[in-house]
């Protein structure tokens, strides 16, 4: 297919996620990539493909541009005008009618070919652009909204069930995850397995293990601080550490606001000295810190497929993942890493002192097999070739 396709990448936020602005990047080289949702910081983008039509926080600013989008989608669009008026009265309250009036606007005025819904939740507000405009979607099956929200929100699964159905692809990061939506609906045809795209520069930060590492033993985790991460499992794991005498640094790198819960327990373990607590940073910074560490540890509950993972494994840093989701495809016991069962702080305990006994030369084959699996599954030129397939196949 030569003709452009005009695709719509929603998540709600410009710009987004490493993930999702990778993808933005990399189809913006063959297709016109319309951006929709919340400005939240300064835009670098340089790709003349890449067209932004935000929501302001400023709420004069964004009053007035509202009102023009308004008046455009009126005099140009009148059949779309009637499509958002009717959509919009279904909210309760003048102010949220406004709020999604403000949201509408813009993607009824640039109506996109194809609108590609990052957060599965978000399905539900966007599924009348191909019920009523035959919008083509795309829907990615990411993470959270598919491993445990519509378990604790019987509502959120009965709209899956409602509408995945309908849905004309979906994009899987994993086949667990595939298998998940399966469940709410979801028909195994139209799913389409392609991995995270990985920034080609870390790749280029690799290293190589030059000698064992001096004590103390050093581990990472990287995330946010949510309960699905597991830390409180990892630090229990690191409890035991301590208790058989084993020099380490247990450090989490996370956004948000440290939980109480963390506190307390390393408070009450005894661990003030071993494990450290510290702010997210940005990506070019994390991967130089990843990289003073001897291995990376993820202690999750649930992930679709973690990108701090791949990114590890990019950088030449052993790993540990817990069995969860989609890490089974990526971390072969001995052969790529190290994994674990959920939930089990003796079987992270017992790991983290394998990967310190293991060799050094036996450790570099394992960061080895890591690195030449990441670079030729998840390399971007790639992944955004697949993406690029499964945008022209839908629009055939």
């Amino acid at each position: 297919m030569n003709k452009k396709i005009n695709i719509a990448i929603y998540s709600g936020n410009i710009p987004s996620t490493t993930f999702i602005e990778n993808l933005i990047k990399g189809i913006s080289n063959k297709h016109e990539v319309l951006l929709f949702g919340k400005l939240k910081s300064k835009l670098e983008y340089t790709s003349k493909n890449i067209h932004c039509f935000p929501t302001f926080s400023n709420k004069i600013i964004n009053l007035g541009i509202t009102k023009w989008r308004t008046f455009l989608l009126l005099v140009l669009y009148p059949k779309r005008f009637q499509i958002l008026w009717t959509e919009v009265k279904s909210f309760k309250g003048l102010y949220t009618k406004y709020q999604w009036w403000s949201r509408y606007a813009p993607v009824l005025l640039y109506l996109p070919d194809i609108f590609h819904i990052q957060w599965a939740k978000d399905l539900e507000k966007w599924h009348f652009l191909k019920e009523k405009l035959g919008c083509k979607i795309v829907l990615s099956l990411l993470g959270s909204h598919i491993n445990y929200s519509p378990i604790t929100d019987n509502k959120l699964a009965l709209k899956y069930k409602q509408l995945f159905p309908e849905i004309d692809v979906f994009h899987a990061v994993s086949e667990a995850i595939a298998l998940e939506a399966e469940k709410y609906g979801a028909v195994s045809a139209k799913i389409k397995l392609i991995h995270s795209p990985l920034n080609s520069a870390v790749f280029e930060e690799f290293k190589n293990i030059q000698k064992k590492s001096i004590a103390p033993f050093k581990i990472v985790s990287v995330g946010r601080h949510h309960w699905v991460k597991g830390y409180d499992y990892a630090i229990s794991a690191i409890r035991i550490l301590k208790e058989e005498g084993i020099d380490f640094e247990y450090a989490i790198i996370a956004q948000g606001e440290i939980s109480e819960n963390l506190l307390f327990q390393v408070n009450q373990m005894g661990l003030q000295k071993e494990v450290s607590f510290l702010k997210g940073m940005e990506q070019n910074v994390l991967f130089q810190e990843i990289k003073k560490f001897d291995v990376l540890l993820l202690p999750s509950l649930n992930e679709g497929i973690a990108n701090v993972v791949l990114e590890a494994m990019a950088l030449g840093v052993s790993v540990i993942s817990t069995d969860c989701g989609g890490m089974a495809e990526v971390i072969k016991q001995g052969e790529t890493g190290w994994l674990v069962p959920v939930r089990n702080p003796q079987a992270i305990a017992h790991a983290l002192v394998e990967v310190q006994n293991t060799s050094i030369e036996k450790r570099q084959e394992i960061i080895s097999n890591a690195h030449a699996f990441v670079k030729e599954q998840f390399n971007a030129k790639k992944v955004i070739g697949q993406f690029n397939d499964l945008y022209e196949e839908v629009m055939r």
